[in-house]
């Protein structure tokens, strides 16, 4: 494709190469492979189940050893809460209350995240924490509320609740909503039970607690706002990194096939997806990073379930990567062989899950020294992963990585092929799913934090159909963060309970029992 000296200009300034581009509209055009899954992981195979012994074990390991490391937590949080309010914004948009009746209107646009029964809706109102933020500011702007009909009640209160006129949840990322609210009077953010949660386990003798947000930009005043008001003794290390420009990607006009572009005629680039947040890990300076998503968040004492295996996940990885470090120097300096070089061989099969390349006992010692070195020494993530309870999905699998190899993936359901049979079978045997629950090691066993772009594989990325100004567009997304972005890493799957994993994704999922 051709692009003009204004294209390269803007390309050049966005951070991106001509060389870059030209691949995302090859990939936009040609489309990627899917990934090949070859067995789901199971408890006993990819999956580790730690009895309580086992639990007590690794939880002392993590006291024991905590003081040895610099930890922190990582929240990817830029996302706004567009989804979360869909159903909201639809019913706002389109609802007339002289003219529509609330449950024909809900019925009859199918908007499942919204109470069928009017009388619901209103009677369930005052469990959601922003509520008296709501009132308020109705009381203040329109003091005629009590005398409307419900119909016009309820859109008045959605109305206040996500447009511009009241909180403006509907464009305020997640972080920055109520979730919960304790007795009458405190409420708290997603952005302020991450801050609980952080300081029970990034906390040391030698450190305060530490944890990063990804945010956007523009919502860096609300960020730096809503900090100050929650962490004035400073108690907590708070920090936050921007998605970089250089891993947004362009978009395809699906009708001409030409990329797409604003009213000017620049070039329309979007952010890469969460897969691009490789970049905000690499800056990062821990030993040891949680990583959890902002919407996946505990209230009260729920949060000490999730604590509880939060340590035990940082336990395991410390022990893993002791004994990971310790066969490595032994591997550079000492020249193993016979029963040592065997129990380094055992370590990274039945601990690492390392599957090594057809051919490997064919070499000779000083052949397998260099390739356990070169599959040891690369970053080490233990993630937790939770049973099913509903419909198979994407979570942990034994899969092919980008060197064609079996190994451990994090496999997300629209990276396997919808039309075969097979891979679609392997798919609904899976036992269980990724929640986000990852400890991660970023640093090689000399200390030095690896080059992380080396081990993503970009052939696991997605190309979807999305819309910009009311036109079907081709969008492609990096590698998640957490399946291509982090493919060539050593992988551990720990089972934890389900009552870790109480994520938000509809306004709705606040009124459950885990939020209220």
């Amino acid at each position: 494709m051709k692009f003009s000296p204004e294209d390269i200009a803007q390309i050049k300034e966005h951070g991106l190469s001509l060389e870059e581009v030209q691949r995302q509209i090859d990939i936009l055009n040609n489309g990627l492979p899917f990934t090949k899954v070859i067995e789901p992981a199971t408890v006993s195979n990819g999956i580790v189940k730690p009895d309580e012994t086992a639990q007590q074990t690794y939880l002392n390991l993590f006291e024991q050893n905590k003081e040895q490391y610099t930890l922190q937590k990582f929240v990817p949080a830029s996302g706004a809460a567009t989804r979360m309010f869909k159903d909201w914004v639809f019913f706002h948009q389109n609802f007339q209350p002289g003219r529509h009746y609330y449950e024909r209107f809900v019925r009859q646009h199918q908007l499942k995240n919204m109470e069928p029964d009017l009388d619901d809706f209103l009677n369930n109102f005052p469990g959601y924490a922003f509520y008296q933020d709501v009132m308020d500011v109705i009381k203040e702007n329109f003091p005629g509320y009590f005398q409307l009909d419900e119909n016009e009640q309820v859109w008045q209160l959605i109305h206040f609740t996500i447009s511009d006129e009241g909180l403006a949840y509907a464009r305020k990322p997640k972080a920055f909503i109520k979730f919960h609210r304790y007795g009458k009077n405190i409420t708290k953010t997603a952005l302020e039970e991450h801050l609980t949660e952080v300081r029970a386990y990034t906390a040391t003798g030698r450190q305060k607690p530490i944890v990063s947000f990804s945010i956007s930009p523009q919502h860096q005043q609300m960020f730096d706002q809503l900090v100050q008001q929650v962490n004035l003794d400073h108690s907590i290390d708070i920090s936050n990194s921007y998605q970089k420009p250089e891993t947004d990607t362009v978009m395809l006009d699906m009708a001409t096939g030409e990329l797409v572009r604003d009213d000017a005629g620049k070039l329309v680039f979007r952010p890469g997806g969460h897969g691009s947040l490789i970049d905000n890990i690499q800056d990062l300076e821990a030993d040891i990073i949680f990583i959890k998503n902002i919407d996946n968040v505990q209230k009260g004492e729920a949060q000490l379930t999730t604590v509880h295996y939060k340590k035990i996940l940082a336990g395991y990885l410390m022990e893993l990567l002791g004994k990971t470090r310790h066969y490595l120097k032994i591997l550079q300096k000492e020249k193993p062989i016979g029963e040592t070089l065997s129990e380094i061989e055992n370590f990274a099969l039945q601990k690492l899950n390392i599957r090594f390349i057809e051919g490997y006992d064919t070499l000779n010692n000083s052949g397998k020294r260099r390739y356990l070195a070169y599959k040891l020494n690369r970053p080490l993530r233990v993630a937790g992963m939770v049973k099913n309870t509903g419909e198979p999905g994407g979570g942990p699998f034994w899969a092919k990585d980008k060197n064609g190899i079996k190994s451990l993936q994090i496999v997300e359901k629209a990276q396997i092929n919808p039309d075969d049979p097979q891979q679609q079978s392997i798919l609904k045997q899976s036992t269980h799913f990724n929640p986000v629950d990852l400890v991660i090691s970023i640093k090689d066993f000399e200390g030095k934090k690896f080059n992380l772009k080396e081990f993503v594989n970009e052939a696991a990325g997605f190309v979807t159909e999305k819309s910009y100004n009311g036109k079907p567009v081709k969008v492609y997304e990096r590698p998640g963060l957490w399946n291509g972005a982090m493919d060539g890493w050593n992988t551990v799957f720990i089972e934890v309970p389900l009552a870790t994993f109480s994520p938000v994704k509809t306004v709705m999922d606040l009124l459950k029992p885990e939020h209220q």
